[in-house]
């Protein structure tokens, strides 16, 4: 009994080595390639990942990921057709894995987005969040996908199967979708608008989108409340808003309100610079010169050049040549200082090299 038993085992064994052994030699030359591809993508060696990942397809024709990875490179380089042909031809396949799958069809969404086939990508966008409901991304593309076609139907249901596991993204989505419905729809869009506030009560695009359709239905003042709703409990996003706050002010006959919002609000965010730009660029409208200037000087020694600029024709304005020629001269001396692109340190005229991140300036290449 036990011979036979050697005798069937030894069979085996003679049996399945060729198979074991192209299995050891395979992985012994495909994985350091496809490895090295993948760390010199992380490293920013683009031409030379590609290198390595055509050698991990060539050696190994069922490692998908290197294969999808070699069409994303072709379609960072601009050339999408060249992508577009690997990764069609991966998903010809058959007997793929689900997740195999679903890789390869974000990819070809990449490609037609890219090659603008708008009309490609909505089955396969539609095929994914099927199959993965917490791809946000994909729901976000095919929503988008959906408004722009107009078929608001399936946007509207898209949303209701959207998880609600991220009520900020999903927020963020309801809040697209309202704005877009709204212009054709108003009352329907408003409803999207609340229900996403309801998601997220911070949700920056709601207010933002919100006050828009408020302003374009003349509730000019209920549009001035909401973004000022923003700036209490986001100060530091004032600039996605303070355009739309001025004109509103404006057409509300209010516009005397806006410095004195912003003043308050740069005392909540005393190092933006733009927005004491912006304040002072008021000032100057009003003629009110001296104030203009009296907010700049605080923010002069950080040498922002819109903010010397602003400086110097300020004092032009009023007449003072010397001081205006004193901001000028310290523009031209922050044009012509040398500095490291990278990490922005000051460098001497004669250095070419940078010690702090060691990186050789761009010129130098």
């Amino acid at each position: 009994m036990y011979p036979l038993l050697i005798v069937i085992l030894a069979l085996l064994i003679v049996a399945i080595y060729p198979v074991i052994r192209d299995f050891i030699r395979q992985r012994k030359i495909t994985l350091p390639s496809y490895v090295e591809g993948l760390q010199l993508l992380l490293d920013g060696k683009v031409e030379d990942a590609k290198i390595k990942l055509k050698i991990a397809v060539e050696e190994d024709t069922n490692n998908i990921d290197a294969y999808i990875r070699l069409g994303q490179i072709f379609l960072v380089q601009n050339d999408p057709n060249r992508a577009l042909r690997i990764h069609e031809s991966l998903a010809l396949r058959r007997n793929l894995k689900p997740q195999d799958e679903l890789k390869i069809y974000r990819a070809l969404v990449d490609d037609y987005l890219t090659l603008g086939r708008h009309v490609k990508a909505i089955p396969l966008l539609e095929e994914i969040v099927r199959q993965d409901r917490s791809d946000y991304h994909s729901h976000e593309r095919l929503l988008n996908l959906y408004i722009d076609t107009g078929d608001w139907d399936k946007a509207e249901k898209l949303l209701r199967n959207l998880p609600r596991t991220d009520p900020e993204r999903t927020a963020r989505l309801y809040a697209r979708f309202g704005f877009c419905r709204g212009k054709e729809n108003p009352k329907a869009g408003m409803g999207y608008l609340h229900e996403a506030l309801k998601l997220s009560p911070k949700s920056i695009p709601a207010h933002i989108y919100l006050g828009d359709l408020l302003l374009a239905q003349g509730d000019t003042n209920s549009a001035i409340n909401i973004w000022n709703k923003l700036l209490d409990f986001a100060p530091e996003k004032n600039h996605l808003v303070r355009e739309r706050l001025e004109r509103a002010y404006y057409e509300s006959g209010r516009y005397e309100e806006i410095i004195a919002l912003y003043r308050k609000l740069l005392h909540r965010v005393p190092h933006d610079t733009s927005l004491a730009l912006n304040i002072a660029k008021i000032y100057a409208k009003k003629e009110a010169i001296e104030n203009a200037i009296d907010i700049l000087e605080n923010y002069s020694k950080k040498g922002e050049t819109q903010i010397l600029a602003a400086l110097a024709a300020f004092y032009l304005r009023k007449g003072n040549t010397e001081q205006a020629q004193k901001y000028l001269e310290q523009i031209i001396n922050i044009s012509s200082t040398n500095s490291c692109t990278k990490c922005g340190r000051i460098l001497e005229d004669h250095e070419i090299y940078c010690t702090h991140c060691q990186s050789w300036l761009k010129t130098i290449s």
